[in-house]
């Protein structure tokens, strides 16, 4: 390879890793950096885990016993009150949305290893409340405090890839994030399928117990991790910066490379923090930044708003009041669809574009959620509504993994500043965990036979819903796909129109690149590193 080749691979996002040979052959070459950074995604599979298996246990009998009445009529001979349902799993997301709102301001205080432990703690305390719990006040702390745990496990991991992955490593990084999720989910869906027929507490309370493992993993791996980079820069600490990105990086890195790539993330901060008055949550609306908050907070509501939850949650419960007798072994078939889907999106997030692949998903989702509706004319179904009930679900389910929950949190993510991200993207997703705990808390109003028993006819709102999301990615949403962040930073600043960042050439970003192109040019051993201001 000539080095004119060389050095325009160094210009390459992570965005288009697919047709850069060069960088496809180094991928694993920072291999510390991916592993670090998987350790911290495993936050993923911990959320997964807490969808999955809360979702289960409301139609579990051992679980009912304690938390519900006989109900002969019922498919498992027991019913849940609606305001019992609305309580768990409302609670778990108003706790997710305070830890994800306050993820910003910790991060001032407390690094991002050190917020992983707080989650830890507020984990382990609030599990322990649920096994234990025989009265409805211990589950209902014992939700919320978990909630406070899954919203920092949500929020932590993504920063952290941001802050320490190299570039051409962050969007596959960030879509095993999403598979870990839905590993999770699976994995849940599983433990109560087993765990269903035993007529005790034990049948929810070994599902719980599962909720200690990948906690105990993560907490055991944070003392070899280093802390991010950007985040010791941001704290005045250079020399522990240098150290942990010498950590992440390959140990044969030029240690030129290493103070370029360090000098790169100092400038990129001292240049934001001078165009800003200085705190971080004012900054927010401030200039071009409000636009980038608002499209942030408006992808991540649109993860409530496409009606995921209604499966995610209710799944199995919703399986059971329509009438399907096989609701656990359902539910792991579309959970399992799920992660199938999230799977391939690992390897399509570097080939087609955000708003392309946002809009297909999300017209699916409307389609999916007109036929439940329509089918569901009548509270008994018959035996083929039951099935085709069934396969739209899962259908709506792979392309929701495979289109829309790896994006949104992509480009949610890509949209903000570099020093704002932790506020922004902490924000936003404690704003789609507000939406979930609207969500969780009026659903079971619509779904119960003691209230609005819709059943399937619920989907009539989400499908006017997820109209309205396609609208909004039309005419709002960038595409930021094969940009770099400083691309991204030029077109927002230059105020172009969402429909007109595909085509948009930048100025300043290329000179950015002729800068990278000579850096690359000292390495060595001859393998060009992309250094970008993370």
């Amino acid at each position: 390879m000539s080095k004119d080749e060389a050095a325009t691979t160094t210009m390459a996002d992570e965005n288009n890793v697919s047709d850069n040979a060069l960088v496809k052959e180094g991928f694993w070459r920072h291999w510390r950096a991916f592993l670090y950074c998987s350790i911290a995604c495993l936050g993923g599979l911990q959320l997964g885990l807490d969808l999955g298996s809360i979702a289960g246990m409301q139609a579990m009998p051992g679980f009912l016993m304690v938390f519900g009445y006989v109900d002969k009529t019922a498919t498992f001979g027991y019913g849940i009150q609606p305001t019992v349902q609305t309580l768990i799993n409302s609670l778990m997301s108003l706790g997710a949305f305070l830890a994800a709102m306050l993820a910003g301001p910790l991060g001032r205080f407390v690094s991002r290893k050190w917020s992983m432990v707080i989650a830890i703690v507020f984990n382990a305390v609030g599990v322990i409340l649920m096994i234990a719990a025989t009265s409805f006040g211990g589950l209902y702390a014992g939700r919320f405090i978990v909630g406070i745990a899954n919203g920092l496990f949500d929020v932590i991991p993504q920063l952290y890839i941001h802050e320490s992955a190299p570039a051409h490593q962050r969007g596959t990084l960030l879509g095993m994030f999403n598979v870990l999720v839905g590993i999770g989910l699976l994995i849940g869906s599983i433990i109560d399928n087993y765990t269903a027929p035993i007529l005790s507490r034990a049948s929810y309370q070994i599902p719980l117990g599962i909720f200690f493992v990948m906690p105990a993993t993560i907490g055991v791996a944070l003392p070899f991790m280093p802390e991010t980079p950007r985040w010791l820069i941001e704290h005045d600490q250079p020399g522990k910066a240098r150290e942990a990105l010498a950590k992440l990086r390959h140990k044969r890195t030029n240690p030129v490379l290493i103070d370029m790539e360090l000098e790169a993330i100092r400038q990129a901060f001292d240049h934001e923090k001078a165009l800003v008055d200085g705190v971080p949550v004012l900054d927010l609306f401030r200039k071009t930044n409000l636009r980038r908050t608002l499209l942030s907070w408006g992808l991540m509501t649109s993860l409530g708003g496409s009606g995921s939850l209604m499966f995610l949650v209710y799944g199995t419960y919703f399986f059971s009041v329509a009438g399907q007798t096989a609701a656990f072994a359902e539910s792991i078939g579309m959970t399992a669809a799920g992660l199938v889907a999230t799977l391939i999106s690992m390897w399509v997030i570097t080939k087609i574009g955000r708003r392309t692949i946002l809009l297909l998903g999300f017209l699916i989702q409307a389609i999916c959620m007109l036929v439940l509706a329509l089918i569901y004319h009548k509270d008994t179904l018959s035996v083929a509504a039951g099935k085709v009930l069934v396969a739209f679900t899962i259908i709506y389910l792979f392309f929701y993994n495979f289109c829309i929950a790896p994006y949104v949190y992509l480009s949610a993510g890509e949209i903000p500043t570099q020093r704002l991200r932790g506020y922004t993207l902490g924000s936003a997703i404690g704003i789609a965990f507000f939406w979930n705990w609207l969500v969780s808390f009026t659903a079971p109003y619509f779904l119960n036979p003691l209230k609005l028993n819709w059943g399937g006819r619920y989907g009539y709102i989400w499908f006017g819903s997820n109209i309205c999301i396609i609208i909004f990615i039309f005419f709002f949403v960038p595409e930021t796909k094969d940009r770099t962040l400083e691309e991204i930073d030029e077109m927002f600043e230059q105020k172009i129109p969402a429909l007109k960042f595909k085509g948009y050439k930048c100025v300043q970003a290329a000179n950015i690149g002729l800068t990278e192109t000579n850096m690359a040019m000292h390495n060595k051993e001859g393998v060009p590193q992309h250094v970008e201001a993370l």
